[in-house]
């Protein structure tokens, strides 16, 4: 993160995602005025794992889905922890182009930032698996990244990683 982007809190993509999602949609406006909780996803701090916890609630569009990795990714900066559990129960599909954009260009940063371990229940569509499954292929080897059928297992499983 630059001495910019700690004064101000945002990173320039971060910055332009939300420029793009304030003329896309109302729900993309909903998205940026608070990105914590909106028609789409629910993100927070959970310091019992600690972690972020992301709850998918409906399909994302591309800007969407960046802008909210992006939202995690300073979450994982802000504060200090390495770990994400994702309920991803409503996560319909990940289109291909986002798949690769999350294991090549995201995940990456979000390694550099402490992104360690992640957990999350399995998405009920089976596009949704598919897009999941996707991700995992591309992961690199310093992340661990495991899928549950239940999200108390993938909350457990994440409380008790070490790394």
């Amino acid at each position: 993160m630059s001495a910019r982007e700690i004064v101000h809190g945002e990173s320039e993509a971060l910055k332009q995602l939300k420029s793009q999602l304030q003329t896309e949609s109302s729900d993309g406006l909903k998205l940026v005025t608070c990105p914590d909780d909106n028609p789409i996803c629910s993100i927070r701090l959970d310091e019992s794992i600690p972690g972020i916890v992301v709850v998918w609630k409906r399909y994302a569009t591309s800007t969407q889905l960046r802008f909210i990795h992006e939202h995690i990714l300073s979450l994982l900066k802000k504060h200090g922890v390495g770990k994400i559990l994702g309920d991803d129960t409503a996560l319909p599909t990940i289109h291909n182009e986002d798949q690769a954009w999350i294991a090549r260009t995201w995940m990456p940063r979000a390694i550099a930032a402490g992104f360690r371990a992640g957990a999350s229940k399995s998405p009920s569509s089976h596009f949704g698996r598919l897009s999941v499954d996707g991700v995992r292929s591309e992961v690199p080897g310093s992340l661990t990244i495991r899928v549950f059928d239940r999200l108390a297992d993938a909350r457990q499983w994440l409380q008790e990683f070490e790394f």
